[in-house]
């Protein structure tokens, strides 16, 4: 463990482009919106403009993806000759106490590595094709080795802004990424914590950015590290829909006491730009975002209904048009019938029966995750409270626009699981609680800004010194609890992720461009395969011209079948017994030449103890 969080040169490289990627948005978003608002915002809104530009010109244009790229980062850091969008002092101050306090976690997650199925399948994939080509996939241009080349790319822009100019691929951009939206949000927490997001209140203090990193991730009742700083589009997703329930309930409230909304409205068109094109599913949030403010609308006699409409609808349309634009790019770059997306069940086919089962699942699931899900049944017993005590203020819309977008989003789940899934999967309520927790970071907003709110109308005011007893108290453990926690945080050292990519990695030294290498993994379930395949082609040193065949066996009459196909080098993962030239129960690499088939390297695997294993991979195609 300790060994593995020792950093290379080019991991401290990859690091500074994430990071260097994260200013990049924060400079480009006060461009965006005349420097107006927070920091956490300009820099959401950065990626959204930045989302636009990448689309459209990856759409409609054949030239280079990073023209556009090299554009916005000059005009980012032009802009920041002008005093006015320049960084504020109190920004400054903010972004240098936030990312101070996460240094632990830093220090943690800086040698992490790609982990888990979707990352191998299609998320890491899609990122390496824009590194690669610097233009969106199709047909007639390169192809990809993605499962969902036509998936939306929002996430991965951002990782190719960080990796656009590196000399290799930085594999891991997204957990960091990753890491960097959990800090964003946490900074929007703290603001929530210290002064309910009051514009002239200051940079958060200490003690408030702690306990925003805090609520952010170890407070947090839907975090899931394997989850959240994985290469996954989870934490995006949450980050972007906390951000916009925020802007949203900010601008209800502005709206509300007749004072302007055109900033917050702006900065919300542009967040919701980034939200939209994530994941395919994205657009159900922007969707159920917006049918709970036209509610909360309807319901606010302050508000009226036709004059929030007047104003919101502007805030969706770049993202309706951003959604609309890929989707026919996505349903005129590839070949009809090709399978490059998720796509909904022909209706004939839709499983209505198994919704019996699937309810019946989602109940275990609720039961099995009783604490998030309690938070939730919580969240709608406070807001009933607070709308009969205090009525619509900041934290009960919030609090509704939580609810709203839970019960919206659930039923678009169970719709899903009839219209999509294979039944077996319906059955089980695929990811159901996964799915769920992209709502979690709005979730802890709305509860820290009902917390808060409740504090300041108590008028409970502990003395300075028990102030700063509990800032020097959040502080401190803000920075012990990543490393009480570094092994779930590093969930990719789990075994045996570390021998298949310490595999791949040896592997990839005794390969050229253009081999035909075949992968004999018996009793292999797809995943040995997938992310063998995945460390070939995307970690450093990358061979991702090499062509791969996988086999799920291996017996007297594999290498002859192998020879007939122009293979010239074998992976045997696991050598069974009576294969003569080979040791069993090990891994060795064949190669052919004039003599035949030769072994030219054997990896000994390490002796069976009681190191827990993953069942993401097969534990038989490594002799387990």
């Amino acid at each position: 463990m300790i060994l593995s969080l020792i950093p290379t040169p080019a991991d401290l490289v990859d690091l500074a482009a994430v990071w260097g990627a994260g200013l990049v948005l924060l400079l480009w978003g006060r461009v965006l919106t005349w420097g107006r608002g927070t920091i956490e915002v300009q820099t959401v809104a950065g990626w959204g403009g930045l989302a636009i530009v990448l689309t459209l010109w990856g759409v409609f244009r054949p030239e280079p993806l990073w023209w556009p790229l090299a554009a916005i980062v000059a005009v980012a850091l032009v802009a920041t000759l002008r005093r006015d969008l320049s960084p504020r002092s109190e920004d400054l101050a903010a972004l240098l106490r936030i990312m101070a306090l996460s240094l632990p976690i830093w220090a943690i997650l800086l040698t992490a590595r790609p982990s888990q199925p979707d990352t191998f399948l299609n998320l890491l994939p899609n990122a390496a094709y824009l590194y690669d080509h610097a233009q969106l996939p199709a047909d007639g241009r390169p192809p990809s080795h993605s499962f969902l080349p036509a998936a939306p790319y929002n996430m991965q822009f951002w990782a190719y802004l960080a990796g656009a100019a590196l000399p290799q691929l930085p594999a891991s951009a997204m957990v960091h990424i990753n890491i960097l939206l959990h800090l964003i949000v946490g900074l929007l927490l703290a603001r929530a914590v210290q002064s309910l997001g009051r514009d002239a209140a200051g940079a958060p203090g200490w003690g408030a950015c702690a306990l925003g990193i805090l609520l952010a991730t170890g407070l947090n009742p839907g975090f899931v590290p394997r989850i959240y700083f994985a290469e996954y589009s989870e934490a995006s997703v949450a980050a972007c829909l906390a951000i916009a329930g925020w802007l949203s309930a900010r601008s209800l409230g502005a709206l509300a006491e007749r004072v302007p909304t055109g900033d917050r409205l702006w900065s919300l068109a542009l967040v919701l730009a980034a939200l939209v094109n994530i994941k395919q599913e994205s657009v159900t949030f922007v969707v159920a975002l917006g049918v709970t403010i036209a509610v909360l609308s309807l319901l606010d006699r302050r508000v009226h209904f036709w004059r929030a409409m007047v104003r919101f609808l502007p805030a969706f349309l770049p993202a309706a048009a951003l959604y609309l634009v890929w989707r026919w790019f996505a349903l005129t770059a590839f070949a009809a019938g090709e399978r490059v997306e998720l796509k909904l069940l022909p209706f004939n086919q839709w499983h209505w029966e198994v919704l019996p089962q699937v309810l019946s699942r989602i109940g275990t699931i609720v039961l099995e995750k009783g604490v998030f899900f309690a938070f939730i049944l919580i969240s709608l017993v406070l807001l009933v409270v607070r709308l009969r005590r205090r009525g619509p203020d900041l934290p009960a819309r919030l609090l509704a626009l939580l609810v709203g977008t839970f019960v919206l989003y659930n039923l678009f789940l169970l719709l899903i699981y009839v219209a999509h899934f294979a039944p077996e999967m319906s059955a089980d309520a695929h990811s159901f609680f996964r799915y769920n927790t992209h709502l979690s970071l709005l979730l802890v907003l709305a509860l820290a800004t009902f917390a808060r709110a409740v504090f300041e109308e108590r008028r409970w005011m502990p003395s300075w010194g028990k102030r700063r007893l509990a800032a020097s108290v959040l502080v401190v453990a803000s920075l012990v609890v990543p490393v009480a926690f570094a092994e779930r945080l590093r969930f990719d050292l789990v075994m045996p992720q570390p021998l298949v990519r310490a595999l791949g990695h040896d592997l990839g030294a005794f390969l050229n461009p253009g081999d035909k290498l075949a992968l004999a993994l018996p009793g292999d379930n797809n995943s040995v395969g997938l992310m063998l395949r995945s460390v070939l082609r995307y970690e450093a040193p990358r061979v991702p011209g090499v062509e791969v065949t996988e086999v799920k066996t291996f017996d007297g009459g594999t290498l002859p079948a192998l020879e007939a196909q122009g293979v010239q080098k074998v992976l045997v993962s696991c050598a069974p017994e009576g294969i003569s030239g080979l040791p069993a129960k090990r891994a060795s690499l064949l190669v052919r030449s004039s003599d035949g088939w030769k072994p030219v390297a054997t990896w000994r695997y390490p002796e069976r103890d009681r190191t827990r294993w993953t069942p993401m991979l097969s534990a038989s195609a490594l002799c387990r």
